[in-house]
C-alpha cells in the first residue's frame, strides 16, 4: 500500500512538472513567435514606405555603444534593377561629412598642429581683403556655422574664369578666395550662417597644418578608426554599386564636379555596417571608452553648443525626444543619422534617392524606429 501511495504521488509530482514545463516552453514559444512577428511587421512596414515613395534602395541600423539592434537593407541597387543591395552596398554621406572633417580637425588640434582659436587668414593672410576684413574665421567658427562667410552649395555660380586648371585642391583655393569677396548669407533664427564655404575653408586649415591633402588625412583616419571611407558616388568606381537618384528616378551616371569642391562638407561614401561602427564610436567615447581622445571630447564635438555641434543639429522629436541629427543629401542619396543620448541609441537611414518624398519617407522610419527604441 505504501509502494502504491508513494508512485502515485510520484506520478502526481511528475506529471505537474511536464505540465508546468509545457506551459513555460509555450509560453517561451509565443514570445519568441511574437518578436519574430513585431519584426517582421517593422521589416515589412519599413519596406512598404520605401514602395510607396519610390526609393530604389534603402538601409536602416539602431546601434546602441556595444550592440546592433538591427540592421536591414531593402531594395535594389538602382531603379528597375535586379541588383539586391546588401549591407556590403555604398551610400553617399553628403552633408554627414561635416562631423567627419569634424572629428579629423579634433584629431590635429589633439596632435597640437593647430588649435580651435587658429584663424583663417593667419595661416592664408593673401586671402585678407577689404570686404572680408574684420570676419573671425576661427577654425571653431568655421566648423559650427559662426563665421560671416557667402553661401556656397551645389547650385552655386562660380565664374568660368576662377576655375583654373590644377589638383581639386587648388580649384577650391581659387574658389574660397573667389567666394571670400561675395556678400555674407544671412544669420537664420539660430544666428547660424548656414554656408558649406565654413567646411570648404576649415578642409584648407587642416590641409595646410598636416602638410596632407583631405583624401590623406581621411585615409589616417581609416587607419585609426579601422574604417573605410570614400569619395565620391559610389556606382562611379562599380557599376554593381549603389547608384543615386534625382527626383525623377533618373539615376545618375556621372560624377558631379562640385563635389569636388565641397570635400570637406559633403563628398564621403560608405557602408552601413562601416558607418555604424564609426559612430558607435561616438558613443563609446560619451562613456569615456572611445578612440581617439577623451570622453570631454566626444561631448564637445557632440553638444558643445545648443543648436549646432561640430556637424550635429540639436533637434526634438514628435515622440518627445531630444536628440542630435545631421542629414546629407547629395549626387541622388540621402543619409539621417539621429544620437538619442539619454538612450544610447542611434538611428541611422541610408536612401539612393534625393527628393522631398524620399525625406518624407526617411521622416516616417525614424519616428516608427525611434518609438520602438527610444520610448
Amino acid at each position: 500500500m505504501i509502494k502504491t501511495g508513494l508512485n502515485s504521488i510520484i506520478f502526481f509530482i511528475t506529471d505537474y512538472i511536464l505540465k508546468q514545463m509545457k506551459i513555460k516552453f509555450q509560453s517561451i514559444f509565443i514570445f519568441l513567435i511574437s518578436c519574430y512577428t513585431t519584426a517582421q511587421n517593422i521589416s515589412d512596414k519599413i519596406d512598404s514606405i520605401r514602395i510607396r515613395y519610390q526609393i530604389p534602395a534603402l538601409e536602416i541600423a539602431v546601434i546602441s555603444s556595444d550592440s546592433i539592434l538591427d540592421m536591414k537593407a531593402f531594395g535594389t541597387n538602382k531603379i528597375n534593377s535586379n541588383v539586391k543591395v546588401t549591407l556590403q552596398n555604398r551610400f553617399h554621406l553628403g552633408s554627414n561629412t561635416k562631423a567627419i572633417t569634424s572629428f579629423i580637425a579634433a584629431d590635429l588640434v589633439s596632435q597640437g598642429k593647430i588649435n580651435w582659436n587658429t584663424d583663417f587668414f593667419h595661416l592664408f593672410p593673401e586671402l585678407k581683403t577689404k570686404q572680408n576684413h574684420g570676419r573671425y574665421l576661427t577654425l571653431i567658427n568655421l566648423l559650427n556655422f559662426k563665421a560671416q562667410l557667402a553661401p556656397f552649395s551645389y547650385d552655386t555660380y562660380i565664374p568660368e574664369s576662377v576655375i583654373v586648371t590644377g589638383t581639386n585642391q587648388e580649384q577650391r583655393y581659387n574658389i574660397a578666395k573667389y567666394l571670400l569677396t561675395q556678400k555674407v548669407v544671412k544669420k537664420n533664427n539660430d544666428d547660424l550662417y548656414l554656408t558649406n564655404l565654413g567646411y570648404v575653408l576649415a578642409g584648407l586649415m587642416l590641409e595646410k597644418v598636416s602638410n596632407k591633402n583631405y583624401h590623406e588625412l581621411v585615409n589616417d583616419l581609416n587607419k585609426k578608426l579601422n574604417t573605410d571611407f570614400r569619395f565620391g558616388s559610389p556606382n562611379i568606381q562599380d557599376e554593381q554599386q549603389t547608384y543615386g537618384h534625382n527626383e525623377q528616378l533618373v539615376p545618375l551616371t556621372e560624377e558631379n564636379v562640385k563635389l569636388n569642391w565641397l570635400l570637406s562638407a559633403g563628398n564621403l561614401n560608405t557602408t552601413l555596417p562601416d558607418y555604424s561602427s564609426y559612430i558607435q564610436n561616438y558613443l563609446k567615447g560619451i562613456e569615456g571608452k572611445g578612440i581617439p581622445f577623451q570622453k570631454k571630447t566626444f561631448e564637445q564635438l557632440l553638444f558643445e553648443f545648443p543648436t549646432f555641434s561640430f556637424g550635429w543639429f540639436n533637434k526634438t522629436g514628435k515622440e518627445g525626444n531630444n536628440y542630435i541629427n545631421n542629414f546629407g543629401n547629395a549626387n541622388g542619396f540621402m543619409s539621417s543619422v539621429s544620437i538619442f543620448k539619454d538612450k544610447g541609441i542611434v538611428v541611422i537611414i541610408f536612401s539612393n534617392l534625393s527628393s522631398d518624398s524620399a525625406s518624407e519617407g526617411i521622416d516616417l522610419i525614424l519616428e516608427m524606429l525611434a518609438k520602438k527604441y527610444c520610448n
